[in-house]
């Protein structure tokens, strides 16, 4: 059986998640302890930087959520990474994107709001102040092109939209106000009233601060 190696307030171990329970795959997910289990010498051999998420699917060892996401849906032939090689690339385009661009910006907001006060530490007013200008800089790209569109990369649910819905889940915890931007907050809200979500919240206790 599939074991999913990760913890429920990652977002980027929720994306595999996600895409698990959408290919209707039986998997164990093996909740890990980010103080206690990241650096043992067992997890180490599963993944070599002692982070998550990693797979093991009947002994073949994977980390980083893209590649998990991407082998799981080749795997299982599945739509939401298609075939078709301009598809694939657009799906890939804009996964690239929420990635390298939305989600830096957001793990900058939420780190300087949310992680730095829990730890004692202060916050990096200008990394702070250089991710909420880049989320006005790419946040309205992405809004634009899902108002033209039902979900990110055309009219059909692919892994882009698993992507920018993951990186996206920290700005509830980081209090950064999505509202302005209403075709991403009716795609948002129409994602977590599909049925994968509600199954993911039934399987575990999502707890409302994400672990970067």
């Amino acid at each position: 059986m599939l074991r999913i190696y990760g913890n429920r307030r990652s977002g980027n171990s929720n994306k595999v998640e996600y895409t698990a329970i959408l290919l209707g795959l039986e998997y164990d997910f093996k909740e890990m302890d980010f103080q206690k289990d990241l650096k043992t010498e067992q997890y180490l051999k599963v993944h070599p930087a002692g982070k998550i998420p990693a797979i093991d699917d009947n002994g073949f060892i994977l980390f980083e959520s893209g590649a998990i996401c991407k082998y799981l849906c080749d795997k299982n032939g599945s739509t939401l990474f298609p075939k078709d090689l301009k598809k694939r690339a657009i799906v890939e385009q804009w996964g690239d994107f929420s990635v390298q661009h939305v989600g830096t910006a957001m793990s900058k907001v939420a780190f300087n709001m949310v992680f730095a006060p829990m730890r004692g530490m202060p916050t990096d007013e200008k990394s702070l102040k250089e991710g909420l200008e880049n989320l006005e800089r790419f946040l309205p790209i992405v809004d634009y092109q899902l108002s033209k569109s039902k979900y990110l990369a055309g009219d059909t649910m692919t892994l882009a939209d698993l992507t920018l819905f993951s990186v996206l889940e920290y700005a509830d915890a980081a209090k950064f106000d999505l509202s302005n931007y209403k075709s991403i907050t009716k795609w948002r809200k129409h994602i977590m009233e599909m049925e994968f979500y509600k199954k993911f919240h039934e399987k575990s206790n999502v707890l409302d601060i994400p672990v970067i």
